[in-house]
């Protein structure tokens, strides 16, 4: 499914040959020249690790309402990392997994030999997931999978700790509107609430690009619940873009953001409950994927990096938990038995398969069992906790920050981070530290549906977050 490198990729190549040939001429004046003194090597350090975590068996499926077992591999899965290291000795590593979810006791399983063997504090390693649907359960993969990814992330990091060197970052951010939509708004647009994609370009001390990292908050997860190959669904094709218009030997990461209501195009419901849709493609995530590698690439050259100073601050935030359900139990039992009547009666009457009126009520049966499901739970809880803790990070390069957000935060709520927080440009990494569900913004608990009636949280969570995200980015000195 490769195609050529299109022309403005060979062009941003070549202009990044020409620039490497101007600063080793560049260098060679320096050394004929005594009295011009040397520039100061970088204080600031980083370092790369990537590893295939591929599962080597067919094994369940993650994402979506699914049982079904891989069938083959279209393109590998991957631990990326990234090290930072202060003149001061203070240190950071992010880890980005492709993968749906992972728990908090991988987490902590991920972290243990990273610290062991660089001395990096466990509460300074942050591992999140990009929430590709085309990966494995890791839940029901079995310990041998569970053992293999601790062993290949941890040699992600530890690979990135043992490589890092003088370095030179900077950031820049442009705007991307045709990849990712807002699911719950499709009948209004669907328009992104925050189309922003970031991008941190990390040089070594003579100007060589070594690293490119991009955050965007959109779910990979355009390959419905048919799909049965492994895969990273669109990030696949941006990262593959990106190494053609630069060079492979650039290690080249995409880090999920704040994506919770962000998707290519379709309805949650309607995908829950297996509507063919013609934009669910290996050409679609094509496509998707060149069109985010075009907004890396185009954005790069404008991108200037210095050495610049790393602080690091981290801390666990209590976020509110439902204290009550919007319907009681009776009350949800007795709506999902009516519209399971409705869609029988449907079908009864001989309704073409395909209509549009069958996928609507069949999405109206989903939901509603979504919602029996939920206040069964929420009921039958007994000690039922106010709130749950939450560990976040903020890692600050300089004017930049990279910021720590729970499970799937509704987009708007990253929005409102941004907008509060100090720094010239945040980057924000989503399903950090463990999975913890949606995070939708408090005025679409009014609205209810899918990502609504399945959270835990109340929804005086979106301003714990915005509260909790910001007070730890102000933490490392703005």
């Amino acid at each position: 499914m490769t195609k050529g490198i299109p022309g403005r990729y060979t062009s941003f190549a070549a202009a990044v040959t020409v620039r490497l040939a101007a600063v080793s001429a560049a260098a060679v004046l320096y050394c004929s020249c005594a009295s011009e003194p040397q520039p100061p090597a970088p204080t600031l350090k980083a370092g790369f690790g990537e590893t295939v975590i591929t599962p080597q068996t067919n094994l369940p499926m993650r994402g979506f309402a699914r049982s079904q077992v891989s069938e083959g591999v279209h393109d590998d899965l991957h631990a990326r990392s990234v090290a930072f290291e202060g003149p001061d000795g203070s240190a950071a590593v992010m880890i980005s997994l492709s993968l749906c979810t992972v728990g908090r006791d991988i987490v902590k399983s991920i972290r243990k030999p990273v610290t062991e063997a660089t001395g990096i504090p466990a509460e300074r390693i942050i591992v999140s997931c990009n929430h590709t649907h085309a990966g494995p359960s890791v839940e029901k993969g079995g310990e041998e999978f569970r053992r293999f990814l601790v062993e290949r992330a941890s040699e992600s990091a530890i690979t990135a700790w043992n490589s890092r060197f003088p370095a030179k970052v900077g950031s820049g951010s442009a705007t991307l509107l045709d990849v990712g939509r807002n699911r719950r708004r499709l009948l209004y647009g669907g328009r992104h609430p925050d189309p922003e994609v970031l991008v941190l370009k990390v040089e070594d001390a003579t100007g060589a690009l070594r690293g490119v990292l991009f955050n965007y908050g959109c779910h990979p997860s355009t390959l419905d619940w048919r799909n049965r190959l492994i895969s990273e669904d669109w990030p696949y094709y941006a990262i593959r873009d990106i190494k053609a218009g630069t060079a492979d030997s650039v290690w080249v990461a995409f880090f999920q953001g704040a994506e919770g209501d962000i998707n290519a195009g379709y309805s949650a419901e309607l995908s829950a409950v297996g509507v063919p849709m013609p934009i669910r493609t290996f050409d679609y995530i094509e496509f998707m994927g060149s069109r985010m590698a075009e907004t890396v690439l185009d954005l790069l050259p404008s991108i200037e990096t210095d050495d610049v100073p790393l602080n690091v601050a981290q801390g666990i935030s209590d976020y509110p938990l439902r204290s009550s359900f919007p319907v009681s139990l009776n009350e949800a039992e007795r709506n999902a038995a009516r519209t399971q009547s409705k869609l029988d009666a449907l079908i009864r009457s001989g309704v073409d398969e395909n209509s549009r009126s069958l996928d609507e009520v069949r999405a109206e049966v989903f939901i509603t069992g979504l919602r029996q499901n939920t206040a069964r739970a929420f009921y039958g809880e007994k000690d039922r906790p106010s709130a749950t803790p939450i560990e976040q990070q903020a890692v600050r390069l300089g004017d930049t920050v990279f910021a720590a957000i729970p499970g799937e935060v509704f987009s708007e709520i990253g929005r409102r981070i941004k907008n509060e927080s100090p720094a010239a440009r945040t980057f924000l990494l989503g399903l950090a530290n463990g999975y913890t569900g949606y995070m939708p913004t408090r005025n679409e608990y009014t609205e209810g549906a899918y990502e609504v009636d399945g959270s835990r949280y109340s929804a005086d969570a979106e301003d714990a977050c915005v509260a909790a995200t910001t007070a730890l980015i102000r933490k490392t000195g703005f």
